[in-house]
């Protein structure tokens, strides 16, 4: 495995665990602070009290949004497993994209709502983005299968 695979295979793995422990963090201070904060108004996010009422509701929101967070870091992740793992280069390519479309996702999201609780998915963002970077220069040092080679020759 040459070292941009390495680097992008590590920085996957972190951006993983980084996420993982930004969504932990934003479940329990929802919960320790007694108060939910959903919606923007003026740029300005608006926190409403943590009721019995509306506990659920809040218990709903939050693993709905975060599991669509964490569901693509982990697939982002699983993609660069695959980029490693194959031989056809078509199929690296392929892994690949699956890493770029999964990058460029949280990515939009993380900027969308920098100001409030995309702030705290930024490090796991940039991480995602570097093993985007790195996984470019990976699949550029790849070696090509005997399977490409032979189709451009004819």
């Amino acid at each position: 495995m040459n070292r941009y695979a390495r680097i992008e295979s590590y920085t996957s793995i972190a951006s993983v665990v980084l996420a993982v422990i930004a969504g932990l963090y934003l479940v329990i201070t929802t919960f320790a602070e007694n108060e939910t904060c959903y919606g923007i108004s003026g740029a300005k996010i608006q926190c409403h009290a943590l009721t019995s009422s509306n506990a659920a509701q809040t218990a709903a929101r939050l693993v709905t949004v975060l599991s669509m967070v964490l569901v693509l870091y982990v697939f982002a992740a699983l993609a660069v497993f695959w980029q490693r793992r194959t031989r056809q280069s078509d199929a690296r390519v392929t892994a690949y994209m699956a890493l770029v479309t999964c990058s460029v996702t949280v990515l939009a999201m993380t900027w969308a709502a920098f100001s409030g609780v995309g702030f705290f998915f930024l490090p796991s963002t940039l991480l995602i983005l570097a093993a985007t970077i790195s996984g470019l220069f990976a699949l550029r040092q790849a070696p090509k299968t005997a399977e490409t080679s032979e189709g451009m020759q004819k």
